[in-house]
């Protein structure tokens, strides 16, 4: 058999990180490029087409790169933030800044559907698993833009999440699946492998169907790449383009929890999610955990979205850093730190909440902070506290993923681009008190799982089932756990 390759596209909130994969799944070659996001008030979005020119240059980086294995690839997958809605034309152009999903408007027309319908909020739940009771998601979105923005409407073929503007971009199809379009709150997932949007939920909305992407089977093709797309990013013509699907389901098979229930995969990028597999869907609604579809067919995933965390302690590097130094500076400086405070930082306690708090208690309007510091305070313990304050909001989380996927985590796989920090896994494990394996580059685990997962189903193979590619083990230290415990 011909040697295949493929190419793994993760799109994050900061970031866009490409993997380049052998038919074995290892990584061949890798390239990364950031994106900038604007900020004003309740407005939070991202230039599509920066986005894409920002996707189309890492892959070009590792194509030229490794050109003989780019000539082999003979897929793609994609993978992305969710909850991140833009609206495009019938040409494919974007109408209008991907509204991210920090964006809170659309909250007020989600709360107008409960004051409609009385039976909006248990409906939701039995259907889809989240009731419409608020912004950030992209059914607030879809409706901010209907009513809100109405000459955006008016133009609007289809409103798409970021994954699937990537595959537009790639083959010039607009399509959707179950899994990329969670977020949108319409489709019913009490069931996973449905490709129709339920007409219960449409109608207590009253968003525009018209303005939907057409859903197609979440393990299917989503198209081919178009030959001057293939040109210009160094790849042959007709490889194929898998549907696509959102970061915590890439996160799933990254760190093997669609493989083994008691493994409980750990993302810590901008934010932090904690994953576990499920046999079928649940929730768990006063703690903010419910189950996913994942891009298997009658497979699930915890959603457990412990919010803001490796850009917390990245926020307070910038402040308490020296003027002028670099991400590779703040790197090196939070390891020395580490490795120079004993667990506990001196008593003093980081509050990670700098954009409110989401599982396991939802409040917006939580803020984040430092506790106990005193005259004796270095700030060596400040940065340690940073990273022991989102491991212990990650142990908070912990007990409602297990409740609610009824399997204890006896190891954590961890991923991310908080993990490259020397450290950070150590503290994790001591934390949590469980034994946390480093996926090697983690900072690509999704980008690379796409890839992979695109190749397994190439060869009809099973995409859960490969084997994990990690680095190192760290056991929790019972004095250090002690500690964390007190």
């Amino acid at each position: 058999m011909t040697a295949m390759h493929a190419v793994g596209i993760d799109v994050g909130s900061t970031n866009v990180k490409v993997a380049l994969i052998d038919e074995e799944g290892a990584l061949v070659g890798a390239a990364g490029r950031p994106l900038s996001t604007s900020t004003a008030g309740d407005r939070v979005g991202q230039d599509a087409d920066e986005l894409w020119d920002s996707v189309r240059s890492a892959v070009r980086e590792v194509t030229a790169v490794a050109p003989a294995a780019a000539s082999d690839v003979a897929t793609v997958g994609v993978c992305s933030q969710y909850s991140s809605l833009v609206p495009v034309d019938a040409d494919g152009g974007a109408l209008a800044p991907v509204k991210l999903y920090l964006d809170g408007r659309g909250a007020g027309r989600c709360w107008e559907i409960l004051e409609r319908h009385p039976e909006a909020f248990d409906t939701w739940v039995r259907h889809h698993g989240i009731p419409p009771v608020g912004g950030g998601l992209s059914l607030a979105h879809l409706l901010h833009f209907q009513h809100d923005e109405p000459e955006v409407h008016a133009r609007t073929a289809a409103h798409l999440e970021v994954m699937d503007l990537v595959n537009l971009r790639l083959t010039g199809r607009v399509a959707a699946t179950q899994c990329t379009m969670f977020a949108s709150q319409l489709v019913d997932n009490r069931s996973v492998s449905t490709a129709e949007y339920d007409g219960e939920l449409l109608e207590l909305s009253g968003v525009d169907a018209a303005t939907l992407p057409p859903l197609i089977p979440l393990d299917g093709v989503h198209g081919q790449l178009l030959d001057d797309v293939a040109d210009d990013l160094g790849l042959p013509a007709g490889v194929e383009v898998r549907a696509g699907m959102n970061d915590t389901q890439a996160g799933a098979f990254a760190t093997g929890a669609l493989a083994d229930p008691g493994r409980c995969g750990l993302m810590i990028g901008t934010t932090a999610v904690l994953i576990q597999s499920m046999p079928g869907p649940g929730a768990d609604l006063d703690r903010e955990v419910l189950a996913m579809p994942a891009p298997l067919r009658g497979r699930y995933v915890v959603m457990a979205e412990n919010g803001i965390a490796g850009r917390a302690v990245e926020r307070a590097l910038e402040l308490l850093s020296p003027a002028g130094r670099t991400g590779d500076d703040h790197f090196s400086e939070l390891t020395d730190a580490l490795a120079a405070t004993a667990p506990g930082a001196g008593g003093v306690l980081f509050l990670p909440w700098l954009a409110g708090s989401m599982s396991p208690a939802s409040a917006s309007t939580m803020r984040g902070g430092f506790l106990g510091m005193t005259l004796s305070t270095e700030r060596a313990d400040l940065l340690r506290a940073t990273v022991e304050g989102v491991a212990r909001n990650l142990r908070w989380l912990l007990p409602a993923v297990q409740d609610l996927s009824g399997t204890t985590a006896v190891e954590v796989v961890l991923a991310g681009g908080a993990a490259r920090a020397a450290g950070v896994p150590q503290v994790l494990a001591d934390v949590l008190d469980r034994p946390v394996r480093v996926l090697d580059r983690p900072e690509l685990a999704a980008a690379a799982a796409v890839g992979r997962v695109a190749l397994a189903r190439r060869r009809g193979d099973d995409p859960a089932g490969g084997p994990l590619h990690t680095g190192v083990t760290l056991q929790p230290e019972a004095d250090a756990t002690a500690v964390h415990d007190h």
